[in-house]
């Protein structure tokens, strides 16, 4: 009686036509926990690299854009929230002519409601991050950029008297009258944007200033030829 075959006892797959295990590097179960591994590395990876990017260098111009910057969105959603109000006013009274250039003033009206609203949410996370005040807490702007201004005379900011005329303003007129303010008040925020990526230290806040200044310039293009058209 010949001796009985001994049960295998190496671990891992075997390859059917050498009879011989598979080297550890392709056994699938392997090949699975070092897919994941490298999927948990580099998701650790981007978020040291994502917080430092809002943690590392910044200075004061970095600071005082995002300060200054954030009360410069807060009016252009309110004054997209003040056209669109007026706008559909003027629609559904009957009373007023439709503008050809009206429909897309009222998508750009809401794409800044949304865009800047996004926009001003990153630049309190990044003052959070900085310990910087979340908002500029002086009457004086622009300091950032030795311009110190008054903040009713930042470069592009509309008067009172401006957003009360366009609050009584009605169909063409309040078409015109937008388009010339956010050109304007765009005008204003390319201004400080640029000095910004220029003189910011922090990769996060140049990033953020350069969306800001191909999206709104792309903005005033448009609002040119609406306003054209009018």
């Amino acid at each position: 009686m010949g001796n009985p075959t001994s049960p295998r006892t190496t671990p891992g797959p075997i390859d059917d036509d050498l009879d011989t295990p598979l080297p550890w590097w392709m056994n699938p179960v392997n090949i699975v926990l070092m897919v994941i591994s490298a999927a948990l590395l580099v998701g650790a990876v981007g978020f040291v690299v994502g917080e430092q990017r809002g943690k590392g260098a910044n200075n004061g111009s970095d600071i005082g854009f995002l300060q200054d910057m954030r009360i410069h969105h807060e009016q252009a959603v309110n004054m997209s929230l003040i056209y669109l109000d007026v706008s559909s006013l003027a629609a559904t009274s009957g009373t007023e002519e439709g503008s050809d250039s009206r429909g897309t003033l009222r998508l750009i009206a809401r794409e800044i409601i949304v865009g800047q609203s996004h926009e001003s949410g990153r630049m309190v996370q990044l003052l959070r991050q900085f310990g910087a005040a979340e908002t500029n807490e002086t009457d004086q702007v622009m300091g950032w950029m030795n311009e110190p201004t008054p903040l009713a005379q930042m470069p592009g900011y509309a008067t009172d008297n401006q957003l009360a005329a366009l609050r009584d303003a009605r169909g063409a007129k309040a078409d015109a009258m937008f388009a010339q303010l956010m050109i304007a008040h765009h005008e204003g925020g390319i201004h400080m944007a640029e000095h910004a990526a220029m003189h910011g230290a922090n990769n996060e806040v140049a990033a953020l200033a350069s969306s800001m200044l191909k999206a709104q310039q792309g903005e005033i293009n448009e609002m040119k030829k609406l306003l054209a058209a009018i």
